[in-house]
């Protein structure tokens, strides 16, 4: 619920104290100090915009209004004409939050934003949120809180008097958020206080995840309501007021303690993130990028770093928060785009195109944490065997010494990646330092020529590694032993015998070219009876998009780096992975070496520290063949070792509907701890005879949401692209308005009715979402089915409804078959207070 603020209230009070703050600073920002205009020049605007200024300074709460919007067009048509210079912040939007700190001497006001301005002589302090010392007190500390930190090189100490958080968009203040509640102006300029359940704790950005309170549910009227069918309705807020742009907006302005920790973490190393559905983990990553680009511009230079993301609807989501944030030119890219890319990059003639039926078998081989091991040994073998042969070549007309000098200036070399070694070996041979007899010298050189374009062929090499099943089966046994004998989860049941002799024939036929096609008279391809090309199923000369990895890393390892045979590198400073556990191994393995190493001696065998960001959820698992096992296997397989940081606070979905997913993933798969969130709407499942009679349902709702709530975004979720086309059919010629059927991860991120399958939306937020088919053979009692109506369950942000048109799915808690409801259990609902869902939960 939500009232006016009256006069003579504390809420009053504040609005005016904030407004009466904000029109000082925008003043000073959009003017300067007065030693920079007289510097520039005095016009007519500026020494009207000046005396403007100095009213605001002394105006009534009251009079401030008309004097803020003519000072606003004032500064707006002094920069059309070409009198405005460069402000260091941008005046609309000065700064996101206010403290007001009392130290032993003084009490200060200090401002947070996304650019520093300091105006002494005024006493406006706006400090950067990045890398101002006294930034920290606003993230580490609450109101009343005392503090102790080091500013400037001095301890400080005081009390935090004040600590609110704002959001300001274009030129006006719109929300004013404190401990004690939240104030929000809605779009006529009247002041509103949420209170009770509605009293939102905003986790976004500058206003734009401003969420209205809403209004207390009407009981139905007696008499009315059909048995099993329920008079609650879909939509949970008044005015229809929801931000159009439902893309990741930047949040600055509200990162939490453990948040702002993440962020700053030290700029060398690996940070792992575990956090649950909607705890910002997304966010982390992508402020972290901007925070390191900010602590080092010299190094971390956005082209520098690289941000992955599992699809390319994320890639769309989050494309705008680093330029909010002052960090332009960061690549954001999908993995599969990404290692495609470099693949033809550095292997020029290799093809594009993509077997399109690859076994589960084969891909389960290739994404496997053991095929590490095996591409090392490998690579490891073909340099013995280079050693050898150069030896025998030496020796040929230098006998035994010969062969012994060759091999001590070899292991000398040892340090280097095997290309690298053989042309440092190339330009010791050349030199008059090889005391090798000329013979031997020719006959090493010859057999060097040879080997380096042997061993610059890395196409051959991923051939003879994924043919062998010796050297397959010797690898994947290995792994066994080291991993104590196999692991199992449910889901990943290792590699047998036989999936690697079917994986080893297929890349047979893989690197054997493609088959020759029978044409017509007229030079046309012949088509089976089905239609469909007779070399469809024929993996001959095409790569599956698994081998980009193998490929990738079998580079890294004869190279020493991605290298081209051109010399074209590929390295970062920092790359960042989101939902890493739906990465294989070997894929995560590649972009941490693709991560320049600093501070290491690789003589001494000290690889130097890489920055690295590894974000994921092991309850978010949508991908189920690349044998993940969680943080610590994961790290383990990639030689790594990091302190895993987990976020423990929803700030996306409610208690009701974190309990229902924590319910359907059951208690061997959630996590040890469950996160905290606020309270809301309860989840509601709806029970229907047929589809026919579950659009009709869904239609009436959509409609009537779509009238109260035109801002909203609502997503239809089905587990099969079948289910969801039929669905859309049944609610388009129902008519629902801004009805979308999404296909390919192409959402467009603004308002209305998405309908898709739960394997497109994985990271992605809604207002309102709504699962249908939950029956027992969409949502069986399988692994698989937990994970993925828990991901459709958590794009939530304010209500989870479930349709069901056959038997429930037997994942589906007893209390809410029963009732048609559910409720949040009270360790969830009293954890983090009344509170409302923001924009820094992206996943």
């Amino acid at each position: 619920m939500s009232k006016p603020v009256q006069p003579e209230t504390p809420g009053a009070a504040i609005v005016a104290e904030e407004e009466g703050l904000y029109v000082r600073v925008q003043a000073r920002v959009a003017v300067g100090s007065e030693e920079l205009v007289e510097r520039v020049g005095s016009d007519d605007f500026d020494q009207k915009l000046i005396e403007l200024r100095d009213q605001i300074a002394e105006a009534k709460p009251e009079d401030l209004p008309p004097l803020v919007e003519q000072m606003t067009r004032m500064a707006a048509i002094r920069g059309r004409l070409g009198g405005s210079r460069s402000l260091p912040v941008d005046v609309t939007s000065p700064y996101f939050a206010h403290m007001t700190l009392s130290e032993p001497h003084k009490t200060r006001d200090v401002l947070i934003g996304k650019r520093g301005f300091i105006d002494r002589k005024h006493n406006v302090q706006i400090v950067d949120w990045r890398n101002a010392p006294v930034s920290r007190i606003y993230y580490r500390y609450e109101q009343g809180d005392d503090y102790d930190e080091e500013i400037a090189g001095r301890p400080s100490q005081g009390l935090v008097k004040v600590r609110r958080n704002l959001s300001i968009s274009e030129g006006r203040l719109r929300r004013i958020g404190t401990p004690d509640g939240t104030y929000i102006r809605d779009s006529e300029g009247v002041w509103h206080e949420a209170v009770g359940d509605a009293a939102p704790v905003l986790r976004g950005g500058q206003g734009k995840a401003v969420r209205v309170p809403r209004p207390a549910p009407k009981p139905p009227a007696p008499g009315k309501g059909a048995p099993g069918k329920s008079t609650r309705r879909l939509g949970v807020h008044h005015e229809g007021v929801h931000r159009a742009d439902k893309s990741l907006p930047e949040i600055a302005a509200l990162i939490d303690r453990e948040q702002f920790e993440l962020i700053t973490q030290p700029e060398s190393g690996m940070v792992v993130i575990q956090g649950g559905a909607g705890s910002g983990k997304t966010t982390v990553a992508l402020h972290r990028i901007a925070y390191l680009n900010f602590a080092d511009r010299n190094r971390f230079r956005p082209q520098n770093m690289l941000f992955v993301v599992p699809s390319h609807a994320l890639v769309k989501y989050v494309s705008g928060v680093l330029p909010s944030l002052g960090v332009s030119g960061v690549p954001v890219v999908t993995y599969e785009r990404w290692a495609r890319n470099k693949r033809i990059e550095l292997l020029r003639g290799t093809s594009g195109k993509y077997n399109p039926h690859t076994p589960d078998a084969v891909v389960r081989v290739k994404k496997h944490p053991a095929l590490l091991g095996v591409l090392s040994r490998y690579v490891d073998e073909q340099a013995a065997a280079c050693a050898d042969e150069l030896a025998d070549a030496a020796a040929q007309h230098g006998g035994d010494k010969a062969r012994q000098t060759l091999l001590a200036a070899w292991e000398e070399l040892a340090e280097h990646a095997l290309a690298p070694r053989l042309a440092q070996l190339g330009r010791w041979l050349d030199s008059a330092r090889a005391g090798l007899p000329s013979a031997s010298r020719q006959a090493a050189t010859s057999a060097l020529k040879r080997l380096r374009r042997r061993a610059a062929d890395v196409v051959s090499d991923w051939a003879e590694v994924m043919s062998d099943e010796r050297a397959l089966a010797a690898g994947f046994e290995a792994s066994r032993r080291r991993a104590g004998h196999g692991i199992s989860d449910g889901v990943s049941d290792g590699i047998s015998a036989s999936d690697i002799s079917r994986t080893v024939a297929w890349c047979a036929r893989q690197a054997m070219g493609p088959i020759e096609v029978d044409t017509d008279t007229f030079g046309q391809p012949i088509g089976a009876i089905d239609g469909r090309a007779l070399d469809e199923d024929d993996p001959g000369g095409r790569f599956d998009q698994e081998d980009d990895p193998i490929l990738l890393r079998l580079i890294q390892l004869k190279r020493g780096r991605l290298l081209g045979a051109g010399g074209n590198q590929v390295s970062y400073e920092h790359v960042a992975i989101d939902e890493a556990q739906d990465r294989s191994a070997i894929e995560v393995k590649v972009l941490i070496d693709a991560t320049r190493a600093h501070g290491g001696d690789e003589q001494r065998g000290r690889p130097g520290n890489r920055s690295v960001t590894i974000a994921g959820d092991t309850a978010q698992r949508l991908i189920f063949d690349n044998d993940f096992h969680g943080w610590e296997h994961l790290l383990a397989s990639t030689g790594q070792t990091a302190l895993v940081k987990p976020l423990k606070l929803s700030y996306r979905s409610t208690a009701e509907v974190m309990t229902f997913a924590r319910a359907v993933l059951g208690p061997d798969l959630s996590p040890d701890e469950p996160l905290m969130a606020r309270s809301g709407a309860p989840v509601e499942l709806h029970q229907f005879g047929d589809i026919g009679e579950a659009v009709a349902f869904l239609a009436d709702s959509l409609r009537a949401l779509v009238g109260r709530e035109p801002n909203a975004s609502t997503a239809v979720i089905a587990r099969h692209p079948e289910q969801a086309d039929a669905y859309y059919a049944g609610l388009a010629r129902a008519e629902v308005p801004a009805l979308r059927r999404v296909k390919s991860h192409a959402f467009s991120f603004a308002a209305g009715i998405d309908v898709t399958d739960v394997t497109q939306v994985k990271g992605l937020e809604f207002d309102y979402i709504i699962m249908v088919d939950v029956n027992a053979t969409s949502y069986p009692g399988s692994v698989e089915a937990r994970h993925l109506l828990h991901i459709g369950a958590t794009r939530a942000a304010h209500q989870l409804w479930l349709i069901s048109t056959g038997t429930p799915s037997p994942l589906l808690p007893t209390e809410l078959c029963e009732r048609g409801t559910m409720a949040a259990l009270p360790p969830l609902a009293d954890a983090a207070g009344d509170g409302d869902a923001g924009d820094n939960g992206a996943d």
